[in-house]
């Protein structure tokens, strides 16, 4: 019997494939000749799924892998406890710092896990509740509420899910009714319920302009763009009054013990540690890349913009120093 399509686009082995209809004309099915629109272009359509990975912030995992290539485990399982009590997440290769500064958070291990999925669910209620009521102003439906979704360099992750920013389309208001100006991601970065993760040069519409133009690329023309980006400044600022009211992950008594990209990189099979180098946003000026492992030593999450490997000699051909 043949797979059951579930999802518009999906990741078979090494590659992304999708699957698609021929689009609809109007209001009516298309014709071969009006969906061909020329020799290099079909107009398409899917009555599947669609996965979307929310750009600049990052939330507790209700799942991930533990050293397996694709089994995903939910939090909640006691594999997890195990996981993290037995120690063996020790066996990775990290640098000495990094290994002591995930001791001194992880502790016996005995709560990890279960610190994880509690504050993952209690993020995931704060999203629906989000969309639910966007939903009610509306008046729409689950089935016909648009989403609109704003795109950056990159525009399908590993997974195959969008990498955007997510926003209430303004066509399922009624005028004088309008859309929140500040998308999801936004949102949940201003309650607490997720954590800013900046990955250059995915940070639009954080960032503006085009980053990989070599003036862009300089110390000085970096910061400049960074003094100009005012969404960025925002949402980082929204990040840090979040944490100083102890709201969300940020809760004093509740605080979640490791970052979503923490649990990622140490639960990961094969896992060497974190492998994206980092820019501290809080010393405007500097012309410093530090290595994966010290972006701990940026207190601040905020302040931490990370930058995928394959980009870091882009910057270094343009007077940065990996430090």
């Amino acid at each position: 019997m043949a797979k059951k399509r579930t999802k518009a686009i999906e990741v078979t082995g090494i590659f992304k494939t999708g699957h698609f209809l021929f689009g609809n004309y109007g209001a009516n099915q298309g014709t071969v000749a009006q969906e061909v629109h020329d020799g290099d272009t079909v107009g398409l359509r899917t009555p599947l799924n669609f996965s979307s990975r929310f750009l600049g912030m990052d939330a507790p995992e209700i799942s991930f892998t533990i050293r397996t290539k694709d089994t995903f485990v939910a939090l909640s399982n006691p594999q997890w406890k195990t996981f993290f009590t037995s120690g063996t997440w020790k066996n990775m290769p990290l640098a000495p710092a990094l290994k002591h500064h995930l001791i001194g958070r992880i502790g016996n291990g005995d709560n990890v896990a279960a610190n994880h999925d509690k504050l993952s669910k209690k993020s995931q209620k704060q999203l629906e509740r989000m969309i639910s009521d966007d939903l009610a102003v509306t008046g729409k439906t689950e089935s016909d509420f648009l989403f609109f979704l704003a795109f950056s360099y990159e525009v399908l992750d590993q997974y195959a899910r969008m990498l955007c920013y997510l926003n209430a389309d303004r066509v399922n208001y009624t005028p004088p009714a309008t859309p929140n100006k500040l998308s999801y991601n936004e949102r949940m970065l201003a309650t607490g319920w997720a954590v800013p993760y900046f990955i250059f040069p995915n940070i639009q519409p954080f960032l503006r302009g085009q980053p990989f133009e070599a003036p862009n690329l300089t110390p000085v023309g970096f910061w400049k763009t960074m003094n100009q980006a005012n969404k960025l400044k925002a949402a980082r600022k929204a990040v840090a009054d979040a944490r100083a009211a102890g709201l969300g992950v940020f809760a004093p008594n509740d605080r979640l013990i490791l970052l979503p990209y923490e649990l990622r990189f140490i639960a990961r099979l094969n896992s060497k540690g974190p492998d994206r180098y980092v820019i501290d946003l809080g010393k405007s000026g500097g012309n410093k890349i530090l290595k994966p492992e010290k972006y701990f030593t940026i207190a601040n999450l905020e302040d931490r913009l990370f930058i995928p490997k394959e980009f870091v000699p882009l910057f270094v051909q343009n007077g940065w120093q990996v430090a």
